[in-house]
């Protein structure tokens, strides 16, 4: 992890690169130890090619009420509070998983996510070595605010483009550009 360096040529300090943010991150690592972490960088990578987003799922941990304001193309809302079979039911992908290859978690900083990512990481480690290949689970370092900060792909509830994100709550917000926060649909 990069600390103190954040994406646009920002550095240091202000809203995104700021201290805090990188605290919060780091504290979720340490907290959540079984969990990897795939940078917002190997992710646009990995998201970019074609070939490879069928062999990827994303599953975006937020309340309904944030997945509709804007995700990532592609991603499915899960329900971060269930149990791992609950998420894997909803989840038809999941039922085959040796058809996936990762399974990219996120949520608007980290820490539902690796709640999730945890979860799935205890199922699928439990399984039969001998057996099918299962998929690598990672959190999205930085998450959803990451993501926007850094001007990506996103989309709304009608899947059209957006560039805004729900804040989550008013202190949290000040992690997500100001110009990018939206509470709801306008």
């Amino acid at each position: 992890m990069q600390l103190f360096s954040y994406g646009r040529g920002k550095r240091g300090i202000g809203e995104t690169g700021s201290l805090w943010y990188w605290l919060a991150i780091a504290g979720i690592a340490v907290q959540f130890p079984s969990v990897k972490c795939i940078s917002t960088e190997k992710f646009a990578e990995m998201f970019g090619g074609p070939s490879k987003q069928s062999d990827v799922i994303i599953l975006d941990t937020r309340p309904e009420e944030e997945y509709k304001v804007s995700h990532i193309p592609g991603a499915i809302h899960v329900d971060f509070e269930g149990d791992a079979f609950q998420i894997i039911e909803s989840v038809p992908q999941l039922k085959t998983p040796d058809q996936v290859d990762t399974v990219v978690c996120y949520c608007f900083i980290g820490y539902r996510s690796s709640v999730v990512a945890e979860k799935l990481v205890k199922v699928f480690s439990k399984t039969d070595t001998s057996g099918p290949v299962r998929p690598t689970v990672v959190n999205l370092e930085g998450s959803l605010f990451k993501w926007a900060n850094e001007r990506r792909p996103l989309v709304d509830a009608e899947n059209q483009p957006t560039i805004y994100a729900h804040p989550y709550n008013a202190v949290f917000g000040k992690l997500l550009d100001k110009d990018l926060r939206r509470y709801g649909k306008l």
